[in-house]
């Protein structure tokens, strides 16, 4: 990347330093394996938005939105969109319901409330493999962004990747997390914030862009067209919508609240921080096109940072950009090892000892980020990035209906309808996804068979069960 400077690297290893330094100092909180998941039920409101935020926003709610921006225009917007109504949602209509599962630790486990202990390994497997999808996308959106700054080889990079995410999790769990989102964000709003003021001055504001690349650039379905799909980008935003509702790294968040709440608010702010950040990351996108119509357009955001910052300080605002992507990362590789350990691995060894049980999660973490690195660098993982919105389809599909069912349908249910819709759901996600394409709209053939297999089983099943008050 042209223009870096060693004053820029500097300030990106201080961002580095610090969060290797916040994950090794968390380790003193962690007593038990309820602190490392769950934080032991105390996070207050602006720690459960921290906890969330370590894993929402990442490289593609930054780096991502200015990309599609600079090629498309404001349409970027929609994933950060799409994420903050979902956590209003989390947040106003289901975290009462889920906090007050106070035993649970993960989403399987909310189900299993209603549903039976079975339902649990079965969701538990069916997210654990889509949400490494999205880790295994920002292990690559990292490496790229690394290697083009410090000229260093793609494994290497990877190892890095590897290196610090392992260092600010591992010790640490949700504590680190908490912390390290709050620091990512500020990082971050200090850095979009002051570049979108400058590059708005700096073309007329919204007249100017408007003038410059026509009125098309505001279109917020600027994507959807015979190629992709007409609903494309509703297809997005709703999968990014329903994805929150059911992403076990933002119910971890939730679970760790000290009261509702917490849980509610929590949610709330996690929203309102995150909307403004893909909507300067889309103006800055739309500047650097109008300014540098040549240049890559995944390189739109930290670009803008070396050309209009001093040295140190863009490398701290690229910095944050880079822990965006590493918090987002460990924000989910938690999430993973939460559920493999406690819905899987160990779900009918409930008095395993409580160090052997974070060793055991810190061990899978190791793994399931060390797999995202090599995938990363490899053919196989090229393949496997473009699952990116089959994994949020898979999350919904596998959760949303027996959730939204347990917490407000108040008649009888019976406990295979939940685990038959569980099942059906992401197994039509991914049919729709192969046979359709990228369209944006497998999710909701998923969500319509889910549906009917839920209500199909629930009517012939006879293990009725009393769907008790939450």
């Amino acid at each position: 990347m042209t223009g870096i400077t060693v004053s820029i690297i500097m300030g990106i290893l201080i961002v580095f330093g610090g969060m290797a330094v916040l994950g090794i100092v968390s380790v003193r909180k962690v007593k038990n394996a309820e602190d490392f998941v769950v934080g032991g039920k105390r996070a207050s409101s602006v720690m459960v938005a921290g906890a969330i935020l370590c894993s929402i926003v990442g490289s593609g709610t930054t780096i991502g939105t200015a990309q599609t921006a600079f090629t498309y225009g404001l349409v970027g917007w929609w994933q950060s969109l799409g994420q903050t109504i979902g956590l209003f949602i989390l947040g106003c209509l289901l975290s009462q319901f889920i906090y007050k599962l106070t035993k649970a630790q993960t989403i399987s486990q909310v189900l299993s409330h209603t549903y039976g202990k079975k339902i649990v390994a079965v969701t538990a497997l069916f997210s654990s493999l889509a949400i490494f999808f999205s880790i295994l996308s920002q292990s690559k959106g990292f490496i790229p962004l690394l290697t083009s700054i410090f000229a260093i080889s793609d494994y290497a990079a990877a190892f890095i990747c590897f290196a610090l995410v392992c260092l600010f999790v591992v010790f640490g769990g949700i504590f680190a997390n908490s912390i390290g989102g709050l620091l990512k964000m500020a990082i971050i709003y200090i850095g979009v914030v002051a570049s979108a003021v400058i590059a708005m001055a700096a073309v007329g504001g919204f007249s100017g862009i408007t003038q410059t690349l026509g009125s098309g650039v505001w279109n917020m379905m600027a994507r959807s067209n015979a190629e992709n799909g007409h609903f494309y980008d509703i297809g997005i935003a709703v999968g990014f919508m329903l994805g929150v509702l059911v992403t076990q790294a933002y119910i971890q968040g939730v679970l760790s609240a000290k009261d509702a709440k917490a849980a509610r608010n929590g949610c709330i702010l996690g929203g309102l921080l995150t909307l403004p950040v893909g909507f300067m990351c889309a103006l800055i996108g739309m500047y650097m096109r109008i300014t540098y119509p040549e240049m890559t357009a995944s390189r739109a955001l930290p670009m803008f940072m070396v050309y209009n910052f001093p040295g140190i300080f863009a490398g701290i605002f690229i910095g944050g950009l880079m822990l965006a992507s590493l918090t987002s990362n460990a924000g989910l590789s938690l999430s993973v090892a939460t559920m493999l350990q406690r819905d899987v691995i160990c779900r009918n060894k409930q008095d395993m000892d409580s160090q052997k049980q974070v060793l055991l999660m810190r061990i899978i973490i190791v793994v399931v980020v060390a797999l995202s690195c090599i995938f990363s660098v490899s053919t196989i993982g090229t393949y496997i990035q473009t699952f990116i919105f089959l994994s949020f389809g898979m999350r919904t599909t596998v959760f949303l209906i027996p959730m939204l069912a347990a917490f407000f349908w108040k008649g009888k249910l019976t406990r295979s309808s939940g685990i038959a819709a569980a099942i059906a759901g992401p197994v039509m996600d991914i049919i729709a996804y192969f046979v359709m394409g990228k369209s944006g709209t497998h999710v909701f053939y998923g969500l319509g068979a889910s549906v009917i297999i839920f209500i199909i089983v629930n009517i012939m099943s006879k293990d009725l069960v009393e769907n008790r008050e939450l």
